[in-house]
């Protein structure tokens, strides 16, 4: 019995797909047993955490902006404490680090969230540019902020110029 090239192909596919999906099951189950810590399975749905922040930057110019806002949303179910923001400065393979101190002359960090709500930084790219004109030069930027747990939230990271 001879087949034809389109039933060969069909066939090859079909038993590649059903090797796939066997593979990918004997490797969820395996991981269940490990003995690591909890037995998670592998799954594609949003698991919702206790305490979630999300750190979300805006530039005020496509590229050389002087301002940057940052939201900081607390998006799980118990509130968060968070400690300073450290903005984070990088070219090519360097970086630079800041920690934000203060807040127009009064200090509000560690900052406390409730859940579902978000509170609103403006940060001048100006001063840092004026205390180190280095970091004009700098490419990227990042955003950092850590709770009282030391669990870290990290924000996108932000185009400021291309070269």
């Amino acid at each position: 019995m001879e087949l034809t090239p389109f039933v060969l192909t069909l066939l090859k596919w079909g038993m590649i797909t059903t090797v796939l999906v066997i593979g990918l099951f004997l490797i969820n189950r395996s991981r269940t047993f490990t003995g690591r810590g909890s037995a998670k399975k592998m799954s594609f749905k949003k698991r919702t955490e206790t305490q979630a922040a999300e750190i979300h930057l805006d530039k005020s110019q496509y590229l050389n902006p002087t301002n940057v806002s940052m939201t900081v949303t607390n998006s799980g179910t118990k509130e968060i404490d968070l400690y300073a923001p450290v903005i984070t400065f990088k070219r090519w393979f360097s970086k630079r680090s800041f920690r934000i101190l203060k807040v127009e002359h009064s200090e509000i960090y560690p900052i406390l969230l409730e859940p579902g709500k978000s509170t609103l930084l403006d940060i001048s790219l100006e001063q840092f540019y004026e205390a180190f004109p280095e970091l004009k030069l700098a490419c990227r930027m990042k955003i950092e902020m850590k709770d009282r747990s030391g669990k870290r939230y990290k924000s996108q990271t932000i185009r400021l110029k291309w070269f």
